[in-house]
């Protein structure tokens, strides 16, 4: 028996959020959208998601902030991957994810192409 997979999207951009959910349904996974950092915080203390794309900037915050909570706490088997999603796509952005704990990054704007490589990457 295999399970769905459930996926936290927190992006403040509503046709992301359409967009990547959308997607993410047809590929058999369970999305969940949050727009803001603190609705991303309260998400996460209430489910356990196997993947998270996280945007980079928020209106309450960066996505940085959150990494933190999502990578301390668990074991590394029940951590979820973490893909970065932003506009700004450049080396020091890459460099800090990466050395931050993100799993992937993928710049904006994306294709179901760029999405099914970031889980096929991350193996989720």
């Amino acid at each position: 028996m295999t399970t769905t997979k459930h996926v936290l999207i927190v992006d403040d951009e509503a046709d992301i959020c359409l967009l990547l959910s959308g997607l993410l349904r047809r590929l058999g996974y369970q999305p969940t959208c949050a727009h803001y950092l603190e609705e991303g915080r309260q998400c996460l203390s209430r489910q356990h998601f196997d993947a998270i794309f996280l945007d980079l900037n928020l209106p309450d915050g960066i996505g940085f902030d959150l990494l933190p909570i999502i990578k301390t706490g668990l074991s590394l088997s029940e951590s979820p991957k973490v893909v970065m999603i932003s506009a700004f796509d450049g080396m020091a952005e890459r460099k800090r994810a990466s050395d931050q704990g993100a799993d992937y990054f993928m710049g904006k704007p994306f294709t179901r192409k760029t999405v099914e490589q970031a889980l096929e990457s991350i193996q989720v």
